[in-house]
């Protein structure tokens, strides 16, 4: 049954204003009479509600005291009275009868028809329908003033169980919990909450998408969620504990109403803290490109976001890969680019949590960047992280993402450093013309260098340097050859080159005399040593990958 206090989420009545009787709010209102009659209380009966302009009692207040005694005899619901439209004020002998008998009496606005108000309220009182609706716009109308005036989520929460009657969680799109109505707080419910979340965390896309849990406590049978859209990719959620037995006239339409205010509030939320990224990424583009020399001015700010000192550091750098129709047709939109990023980040961070991994997620231009610290970095660890990296691979989409992996650092200084190698480490991937690959980085050995200069101007560096010996067809310029990277290989000494060969010191001695001057150059010279050391070794990566009298 409804009560007069219920009446105030109609609109006719908000702006209306209770004199007196403030206590008797909770009064049972069924029937509505009007009547400016001085005799209207031989038609009003229990739980009737009167609507009146107060005319009948204009020139004598003393029967509308009397009227008010016999309506609290007749347990009658309370008036709704035009005060300014003949009264001018309501007496004060009749306010402090009101009060004491707990008898609500309501001043209705001049502008407002008896009829009007009579209508809305008796449609009110008989349509269930209609008062849900009612109900559900005036809780939207409440959480909307409330977002206006910049409520915290936890207030809208705590709102929100206050109409329905029902605690109340909001989860984030991971099932952690952002806020919860005061019930939680006490020790039985903070076990319900928590097989709320185990359950909700078991099976997150249905959770997303609405569905209804049965609950093991006594006290709450059950509990279901609500999706709230944010700007992510997927919702957060909002679960009403015994939701299927809301207290009338609360419905899933309230329900709606609330958490749309409420994703309002998560997506201004959101958007602070994307301008918060922005901040973190600016420091880390200031590090690695080495704005900050101070070492302690480092160390404060990485500590700041969640990087510490004394444990070692990794840097993994992920992109999108670009090829494929679909990385070509996301060009010419703006905006899906802008989705894909922020959907990819928040998969990113969401690994990261998953993971239980320490360290912090960056943008740099095209890159995701993550940070992630260990006390040993481990083959176990390494494993590990391999295998997050895998998880988020595996992501559906109409796109791959490819990895670079540094090694680790002991000291936060060097970040920049492992960003580097972490970048050169994908860049070696897309040399090579793959896609979806994780590479660690691995220190350049001399002929994976050689590899990246062209062939044609290694040959022509191995053919100058070594003229007629570079493609020796004698035996005598095979030895000659051999006894030149064995005297360059023991250092120069000839008795050690004589000892590796098995041949006498002279021959030796003869032989790089030889070779000095068919070569124009001393083996003595540092650079014409270092030249002739070069081209040896072009010469047997030649040699590994074709013919090298062959011309490239």
């Amino acid at each position: 049954m409804k009560t007069m206090n219920d009446l105030f989420i109609l609109d006719v009545m908000k702006d209306c204003v209770v004199l007196a009787g403030h206590r008797g709010l909770g009064r049972s209102v069924q029937f509505v009479n009007i009547s400016d009659t001085p005799d209207v209380i031989q038609f009003l009966n229990e739980n009737h509600l009167l609507l009146t302009t107060g005319y009948a009692f204009k020139d004598d207040t003393e029967k509308l005291y009397e009227l008010i005694q016999q309506m609290h005899t007749r347990n009658c619901s309370g008036i709704i009275i035009k005060t300014h439209r003949f009264l001018g004020q309501l007496p004060e002998t009749v306010k402090m009868l009101a009060d004491e008998l707990a008898f609500p009496i309501i001043d209705l606005p001049t502008e407002h028809t008896l009829g009007n108000v009579s209508r809305h309220i008796l449609n009110y009182l008989n349509d269930a329908e209609s008062e849900q609706l009612y109900y559900a716009m005036h809780v939207h109308k409440e959480f909307s003033d409330m977002l206006i005036k910049g409520y915290t989520l936890s207030a809208l929460v705590e709102q929100l169980g206050f109409f329905l009657k029902r605690p109340a969680l909001l989860l984030n799109h991971r099932g952690e919990k952002i806020a919860h109505t005061h019930e939680f707080n006490k020790e039985p419910m903070k076990i319900v909450e928590k097989e709320i979340i185990q359950l909700v965390k078991n099976n997150l896309y249905e959770a997303r998408h609405g569905t209804t849990y049965t609950l093991t406590s006594e006290s709450y049978k059950s509990a279901a969620s609500y999706p709230v859209k944010t700007k992510r990719q997927h919702e957060s959620m909002l679960v009403i504990v015994d939701a299927l037995t809301l207290p009338y006239p609360a419905s899933k339409v309230a329900i709606e109403q609330a958490s749309n205010v409420i994703s309002f509030t998560l997506v201004k939320e959101q958007a602070i803290e994307e301008n918060s990224r922005l901040f973190k990424n600016n420091f880390f583009a200031d590090l690695i490109e080495k704005r900050i020399s101070s070492e302690e001015e480092i160390i404060g700010r990485c500590q700041y976001y969640g990087l510490y000192p004394q444990l070692e550091t990794i840097c993994i750098v992920c992109n999108i890969d670009p090829v494929g129709r679909n990385y070509e047709t996301l060009q010419l939109y703006e905006k899906k680019v802008s989705d894909l990023h922020n959907s990819i980040y928040d998969q990113l961070e969401d690994e990261m949590v998953n993971g239980e991994m320490n360290g912090t997620l960056f943008t740099k231009e095209k890159y995701f960047v993550l940070l992630l610290q260990f006390e040993q970095y481990s083959e176990a660890e390494r494993q590990k992280l391999l295998n997050i990296v895998q998880n988020i691979q595996s992501i559906d989409g109409d796109f791959s993402l490819s990895f670079g992996i540094s090694n680790p650092t002991p000291s936060l200084n060097d970040i920049s450093l492992i960003y580097q190698e972490a970048a050169e480490a994908i860049s070696n991937g897309y040399d090579l013309k793959k896609t979806s690959f994780i590479h660690f980085y691995k220190t350049r050995e001399i002929k994976e260098l050689f590899n990246m200069i062209p062939k044609k101007n290694l040959k022509e560096l191995y053919e100058n340097t070594l003229k007629t010996l570079a493609y020796p067809k004698s035996k005598e310029d095979v030895e000659l050859v051999k006894t030149i990277q064995v005297y360059l290989d023991s250092h120069c000494e000839i008795s050690e080159t004589s000892r590796k060969l098995f041949i006498h010191r002279n021959t030796v001695k003869y032989r790089i005399e030889k070779a000095e001057d068919m070569l124009g150059r001393s083996f003595h010279d540092p650079q014409d040593s270092l030249r002739i050391r070069v081209a040896l070794l072009i010469g047997t990566l030649l040699e590994e990958n074709e013919d090298p009298s062959i011309l490239f």
